[in-house]
């Protein structure tokens, strides 16, 4: 009866699929050891899925969510109040550890400060930044969840990219049901330290059946946890050459929906479960920017959807275009430099029309508070994925641009000084539109 029920419920998590999407923008997945991961979106949406105790070793990485998922109720993978804020919470399975149907979407629209959680079967608008999470039913072990019972396997969907969470898999083989529920994966986060779950041999089967572009080992032993499990190796080992090892500095892999003619074979990330840490110099030309960035986003934060369009009589730009402008700058000359690091970047230019008369809003309803939203977005994204700068000398000129790192987040900094100081000059105008 079991199976059945089993059975019954991987057809209902089959065939859903992301309608709305912003394909090509970069996802970070970050592993902060264990099991825990966290999904950082473009649009700043934040996932955290299987926080755990402190007792296994882990120091607090101390991260922020919108919502935290929970594959099963084992201590190292459920500990929800390690996340700071007041993220919503989904568990993969009931007290009982009876499977839970999850079919929801986390999104956050335009000019809402709410972040919403709602059925993904509902028939209501959904914005193309979304988070689609689909649970898929699983068990512990290779008798049915008969020895240590079911576990959840979580799909995140979002910005066109697939990832697939296995949490503490057991079987030695997905079925048919799991893989076409799971569908074409992005990137899967597998189990391969064994003992509690499958080892890094059988590990490299599932990876085999599932065959992802991307592969990142989780739940392996590190210098940081307690108990015995199998280390990384023999997974690597396992699998052999038919995937490309890579090992970034840090605990972030960037992935997106673009397959760069790079990818001649799927690659297996090892990341740390540390954060690659800025060195002091470049940290401190990041904060100057970013504090710049602030200023800028509380001048542009009161501001109405009106004032933001409001066209100066003496022919100098809007207010929304300089907004539109800073951040345009910032993404065009940071993504440049990242894309030539990582395949997985592309440029991405949102730098408006320069002259007045020829300026189009690309968000002409966004409020001054929404524009300020998007100028914290770049900025985060800036920061989440300057682990790419690593190797690079802050005086020397960054491949795919004319700016040294250095000079760039200096300029970035002066930019967003000179625009705001600007736009504060329009509201001295007789004809600023006073609401």
């Amino acid at each position: 009866m079991r199976s059945h029920l089993f059975l019954l419920i991987l057809g209902m998590c089959a065939g859903h699929s992301l309608v709305h999407a912003d394909p090509g923008k970069p996802v970070a997945v970050r592993w902060w050891g264990q099991a825990m991961v966290s999904i950082e979106t473009y649009w700043n949406l934040k996932i955290v899925i299987d926080p755990y105790s402190l007792s296994i070793g882990y120091k607090d990485p101390e991260q922020t969510a919108d919502l935290v998922l929970i594959t099963h109720n084992h201590p190292d993978h459920n500990n929800p109040d390690l996340v700071r804020g007041k993220p919503i919470i989904a568990r993969g399975l009931h007290e009982s550890e009876e499977f839970t149907k999850i079919y929801q979407a986390l999104d956050r629209f335009p000019n809402q400060e709410e972040i919403r959680w709602t059925n993904a079967k509902l028939r209501m608008a959904r914005s193309p930044h979304a988070i689609v999470v689909t649970s898929i039913p699983a068990w512990h072990d290779d008798e049915q969840g008969e020895n240590r019972g079911a576990v959840a396997m979580l799909l995140a969907e979002v910005d066109g990219v697939r990832i697939v969470h296995c949490g503490d898999i057991g079987q030695s083989r997905f079925t048919e049901e799991q893989l076409k529920a799971m569908g074409k994966v992005d990137v899967l986060l597998i189990p391969v330290g064994g003992t509690y779950t499958v080892d890094g041999a059988q590990a490299a089967v599932l990876v085999e059946q599932v065959k992802p572009r991307i592969v990142v080992p989780i739940h392996y032993k590190t210098s940081a946890l307690n108990f015995d499990l199998a280390g990384v190796d023999p997974f690597l080992t396992a699998l052999g050459s038919a995937f490309e090892v890579v090992r970034p500095v840090g605990n972030t892999l960037a992935v997106s929906s673009i397959v760069n003619e790079t990818e001649s074979k799927p690659r297996v990330v090892v990341l740390n479960y540390l954060p690659w840490e800025m060195p002091e110099e470049l940290a401190e030309l990041f904060a100057k920017k970013e504090s710049a960035s602030a200023v800028t986003e509380d001048v542009f934060a009161p501001l109405s959807a009106n004032q933001m369009s409001f066209r100066p009589s003496n022919g100098t730009h809007t207010p929304r275009w300089n907004a539109e402008h800073m951040i345009g700058r910032e993404l065009g000359f940071f993504t440049e430099i990242y894309a030539k690091v990582d395949p997985a970047f592309a440029k991405i230019d949102l730098n408006p029309t320069q002259m007045p008369p020829d300026y189009e809003a690309a968000h002409p309803d966004w409020t001054g508070a929404e524009e300020a939203r998007q100028i914290e977005r770049v900025s985060a994204l800036t920061r989440r994925f300057a682990y790419l700068l690593a190797d690079l000398p802050l005086d020397e000129q960054a491949p795919g641009s004319r700016w040294t790192p250095r000079k760039l987040l200096e300029q970035m900094a002066r930019h967003y000084g000179e625009h705001t100081e600007n736009v504060k000059l329009k509201f001295e105008l007789t004809d600023w539109p006073q609401e």
